[in-house]
Formats: C-alpha cells, structure tokens, sequence
C-alpha cells in the first residue's frame, strides 16, 4: 500500500495534500495505536479487577504523569525542528551532531523524571485532593510508570528524528510492537497472576522499553548523516543550545497545560466518583480525536521547518493553509462522530447509565468543537518551525492555562456542575488558536523578508 511505503516522504517537492497526508497517516495510526493501548489498560483495570476502584485510580494519573514528563518530552519538539531545518539547509555535519546530542540528553532527562517522578508524584495527588478511595491505586500506578521514563523519552527523541527526515512507517511499526506486548501483559499481570494498577502500570513501562529499543537500533543502523554510532555520542553545546531554545518553551507549555488540566481535575474529583468515573470514560472517547488532531501538528512543524530552511517559502504557504484546512475538517467529523454515537463508545469503558449521562455532558462540550484545538496546535507548531517557540508558550500560557485556572476559581465556583468545567475548553481553544495563527502571519513575514534580504 503505498501510503505504507518505507521510502520517506518528499517533503520538499511534490504536491503539498497527498505528501502530507502520507506524512500524517502513521503519526496518527501510532496515536491512535497508543491511545488504544491506554484504554485497554483502561478496560482490563475496569472489567476485570477485584477493586471497583481501579479505573477511577489510574484516569486520575493522567494530568499529574503529563505534568510532570511534558517539559521533557516536549524537548522533542526541539530535536526534530532544529533537525528537520538543519536537513533542509543540507547540513549534514550538524544533523549528525543534533541526533547524537539526543540521545545523551534523553538518558540524562530520563534518569532525572525517575527520580523526580517517584519524589513528588504522591505529594502532587494528595494536592489534588483526589478521592480517598483513589489514592492508593493512584499511588501505585505513578511510581511504576515514572520507572520507564528513560524508555518513554528515548523513543519520543528518536521517532521525531525518523518523522524530520520524512519517515513516519517505521515509529508506527515500532509503537505497534510494543503496544502489542502491552496488551498481553496486561491481560497475564492482571487475569493470570491477579494484579491491579500495577500490573497494568509494569505491562506499560515493558511496551514502553521494546519501542524506544527498535527505533535505537533502526537509527543505528541509517546510512546517513541522521546515523546513530555510540562512538560519536556526547554533548555539543551549541546544538544543546538551539534544542533548548526551541524544545524548553514546547515542554513547558505541555506542562503548563497539565498544570491547568490537574486543577480542572481537582473539580471533577470535587464533584464525587460518579463524575471523576464518568470524566475518565468520555476521556478515553475524545482522547482519539485530540491524538488524531495531533498528527497535522507533528506534519505542519516537520514540513514548515523543511521548507523554511530550505527557503522554500511558496510552499510554506501552501502547508499552512493545508494543516489548518485539514484539522478543520477532520476535527469536527470526528466531533460529531463521537457525540452520536456516544452510549456504545462510552459503554466500552463502563456502562453504567448514570456515568453515561455526565460523559455525554463532556462530549457535547468537549468533542464537538474539538477542531479548535487543531487550529490551536497547527498554529503552535507553524510558529516553533519558524524560531518562535518562546511566543508560542507565552500565548498558549495566556489564552489557555491562565483562562482555564481563572475560570476554576471564578466561574466553577459559582454554578458547581461539571459542565462550567467542560464549557472552558473550546473557549480556551478558540482564544488560542486564532492568537497564534495572526502571530504567526506577522512573524513569518518578518523572518521572510529578512532571509530574502541576505540571499540579494
């Protein structure tokens, strides 16, 4: 099948759509394979564990895990745009030195997010003021998970290497294996040997160690600039400084988005079980919208950075133009998707009615406009591929933390329903996306005309 060719993508030639589209597809298989695995944890903890509480405890892991990881996976970010200008430009000699600084700087991230996970993970969950009867799978759950965080950052690093030369066939491959191990696991830990949460939390790390593996040892194994020879690994300082400049602010906006959704998560577990149980079912619905979305941000930021190191500004242009038509469209079929036929894909997780009634409450509110959290995340990545990663933190920051933070002291206090909660996203997504996207415009001609001045 030709959009499952391993021969990379074109990124600086050919027409824009169907190369982007072949770019896009496995990124969006692989987040979608990725999340299926997640909600399988979720259905094995929800179906067939002794506790009740199972399900509830690992749904309220997920704001405080993204938290804690996001600033540094959100390094990728950095790796795979200095790269993809960096191959664009046609300088091999600094690709070869981005891809060697990567994968120093994920052991040492790794190793780092270990420990601090298992430090400050449990004090965070009692902040939350998450249910009593959570706390302790809670627990469990986050100091295992926090163990695989050099596999889990490894692999991040090294498939955004693989997408910046155009190659986005293999990650899928190398997710789908892992991901297949996780599932078996998770039914042997869980339905041989009896365990809860941390049989399905040990299943996840051991998926987690086979991918981040592969990708290794396919990328030691390129015979390109883009080649990884454990020789050549070390630090240079100067790459160091250009992933930071661009990774820092794209991790820390990740972050601070968890930070935001961890207070939100704070109201829900106000609210009692039923909603906090009924918030993590309609969250593992329109979870597959957001990382399907995802894919064009991951395609617009490869495919801008390309072509703008390559000064190939006519068909910047065209892929912004694409990436956001695109998200627009996809992103609201899946919305209306998702809302009607919202009873069987919640049942999957749990069929109680009651937990039935708030998840569509979210869905309606939260997956119908979910495509404004494209724009939002298209326009976040055409201003990273450019240099702007710092503008692009600070108007996500504003339009989204800071509005979602105010909004659960000021309006949620005042209604206390969970749908005063739900309502605040695609007001946030809407503020900020329409920001980044005019910033964007203005930046961009402003770095075009300076770049067309050097080349008179």
């Amino acid at each position: 099948m030709a959009l499952f060719s391993k021969k990379d993508v074109n990124i600086l030639d050919g027409p824009i759509l169907p190369n982007m589209i072949k770019y896009a597809l496995p990124i969006m298989l692989t987040n979608i394979l990725q999340l299926f695995y997640n909600s399988a944890d979720m259905f094995v903890v929800g179906n067939f564990c002794a506790d009740k509480n199972a399900l509830g405890s690992v749904g309220c892991t997920g704001a405080l895990i993204n938290m804690i990881l996001g600033v540094f996976i959100g390094l990728g970010a950095g790796v795979a745009v200095t790269l993809a200008q960096s191959l664009g430009a046609g300088n091999k000699e600094r690709a070869s030195k981005i891809v060697h600084t990567a994968f120093v700087l994920a052991l040492i991230l790794g190793a780092v997010v270990t420990v601090l996970g298992n430090l400050i993970a449990v004090p965070i969950l009692h902040a939350m003021n998450t249910p009593v009867e959570f706390l302790a799978g809670s627990s469990k759950y986050v100091k295992i998970y926090f163990c695989g965080s050099i596999a889990n950052i490894m692999y991040n690093f090294f498939a955004g290497i693989l997408r910046s030369r155009g190659d986005t066939v293999r990650p899928l491959f190398f997710s789908m294996a892992g991901g297949i191990i996780n599932i078996i696991l998770n039914l042997i830990f869980v339905l041989a040997f009896g365990m809860g949460v941390e049989g399905v939390a040990i299943a996840t790390i051991v998926s987690q160690f086979i991918s981040a593996t592969l990708v290794i040892i396919h990328v030691s194994k390129l015979q390109d600039e883009c080649r990884l020879e454990f020789k050549k690994l070390g630090i240079d300082f100067s790459v160091l400084k250009q992933l930071v400049k661009v990774g820092l602010p794209a991790g820390i906006q990740g972050s601070l988005f968890s930070v935001s959704n961890m207070l939100l998560q704070t109201g829900y577990n106000s609210l009692g079980p039923v909603v906090v149980n009924a918030n993590v079912a309609a969250m593992n619905v329109d979870g597959y919208i957001y990382n399907i979305l995802n894919s064009f941000y991951h395609t617009c930021l490869t495919f801008c950075s390309q072509n703008f190191g390559a000064k190939r500004f006519d068909r910047v242009k065209k892929v912004v133009f694409t990436g956001c038509g695109a998200a627009t469209v996809v992103g609201f079929t899946l919305g209306i998707f998702v809302y009607v036929f919202a009873k069987p894909l919640v049942g999957i997780f749990n069929s109680d009615p009651e937990i039935l009634v708030y998840a569509k409450q979210r869905l309606a509110l939260v997956a119908l406009p979910y495509f404004l959290c494209g724009l939002m995340d298209v326009g976040s990545g055409f201003l990273r591929s450019i240099g702007y990663s710092f503008y692009a933190l600070v108007i996500t920051f504003l339009g989204s933390c800071v509005l979602r933070i105010v909004w659960v002291y000021t309006v949620f206090p005042i209604f206390n329903d969970v749908r005063a909660l739900y309502v605040v996203f695609p007001i946030s997504w809407f503020v900020t996306a329409a920001t980044l996207i005019i910033t964007f415009a203005v930046c961009y001609k402003r770095e075009k005309k300076m770049l067309i001045n050097e080349l008179k």
